[in-house]
């Protein structure tokens, strides 16, 4: 691995344990917020809210809005505006190309808008690498699979075992569980992905009736644990790997790679897919539109951070194993989920070559 490529990784590898561990990085704001500026700079707010009422911006967007109202020193209701689409791409659309920088606009947007870009998904015309962030969530996510797969991924691997495909449940190929994809191929397994699952509790239902063999999970909106889920999971399933949370008791796909191919993982593949494991555990990032002046960024990220410490949300992120990030501390988490362009162009390829052979029904091939 190369020396820029090392910074990169330890660079990532510690803002995951920061998530986890709810710290955060010391940053002077390039503009601070100073209380005796105008107050009235922030004309008329709102909030664009993607991925629809169920999905953890619109779960938030009740207690964040009125946080955020507070924290704006706003006389009247700060303004949402939800969007009809499932994964939140729509709501970025029009937040990159229909918005002004001039700090009315902040968008919510959930994790799986920023996976869809990353895979390049032809409906996205945005750019999540230029917003401005003032808020970023985060939570563990884990891939969960069949304990026969653990006890034969070296034999699969060293060529003793016959290797039959691993049946993953996905929305879509493309979707959030893009991470687990990717994963388990470069763990040397067959993926083949199996469409339409699109909900958490239809994931775990196919796995308990054997249609498939894997299952991407992450802490649910009733406020249960991802430890309770998996507790509660078909008996004889166990976690691959996790990401976002450090200190869950719980293997690192670093640490299933290394166990199962005796090397640490490196490569173009490999960082792209930090990238995409990055977005598929963030569970929400607030942000202005690039080029918003300095001022009302300061005065965004201000009200941010005080929202982040009100009771209320505290009791929220709690309840949901979820890690916030605010104010301009959250901006070195949105540059760690871009990768470099041979990353990302080896990430496309991949899925490209991959595509024609997941519509037939075909498990994936690792190039």
């Amino acid at each position: 691995m190369s020396n820029d490529k090392k910074r990169s990784y330890a660079r990532r590898r510690f803002l995951g344990g920061m998530v986890g561990l709810g710290l955060t990085a010391t940053m002077r704001p390039a503009h601070a917020w100073d209380a005796t500026e105008n107050q009235t700079a922030v004309d008329d707010p709102q909030l664009i809210l993607g991925g629809g009422p169920d999905s953890l911006p619109g779960q938030i967007a009740p207690l964040l809005s009125h946080a955020l109202e507070r924290g704006l020193n706003l006389d009247m209701p700060l303004r949402t505006r939800t969007d009809v689409g499932r994964d939140g791409v729509t709501a970025a659309n029009l937040f990159d190309t229909g918005m002004a920088a001039d700090g009315a606009t902040a968008l919510v947007a959930p994790g799986a808008a920023l996976v869809a870009s990353l895979s390049g998904d032809p409906r996205v015309h945005f750019d999540y690498s230029r917003w401005v962030p003032i808020m970023m969530a985060q939570r563990p996510v884990v891939t969960l699979a069949r304990a026969e797969l653990h006890r034969s991924l070296k034999e699969r691997l060293e060529g003793w075992l016959h290797d039959h495909p691993v049946r993953l449940a996905v929305s879509q190929p493309t979707g959030v569980e893009l991470a687990s994809l990717l994963g388990l191929s470069l763990l040397g397994l067959h993926p083949v992905p199996v469409e339409g699952l699109a909900s958490q509790d239809a994931a775990l239902r196919a796995l308990q009736n054997g249609t498939v063999d894997a299952v991407q999970l992450t802490s649910n909106p009733a406020g249960e644990s991802i430890e309770k889920i998996i507790a509660q999971a078909p008996s004889g399933t166990l976690p691959m790997f996790h990401i976002g949370n450090e200190e869950l008791s719980l293997p690192s796909f670093g640490q299933s790679f290394e166990e199962a191919r005796r090397r640490q993982p490196g490569g173009p593949l490999y960082d792209a897919w930090q990238s995409v494991a990055l977005a598929a555990s963030t569970g929400l990032t607030v942000a202005l539109p690039m080029l918003t002046p300095a001022p009302l960024v300061a005065r965004w990220r201000h009200a941010a951070t005080l929202a982040a410490e009100t009771p209320e949300l505290r009791n929220w992120s709690r309840g949901n194993q979820v890690s916030l990030v605010s104010g301009a501390e959250s901006a070195p988490l949105l540059s760690a989920l871009t990768p470099d362009l041979t990353a990302l162009l080896a990430l496309r390829r991949w899925i490209n070559n991959n595509t024609p052979r997941w519509r037939l029904g075909q498990e994936t091939r690792p190039t």
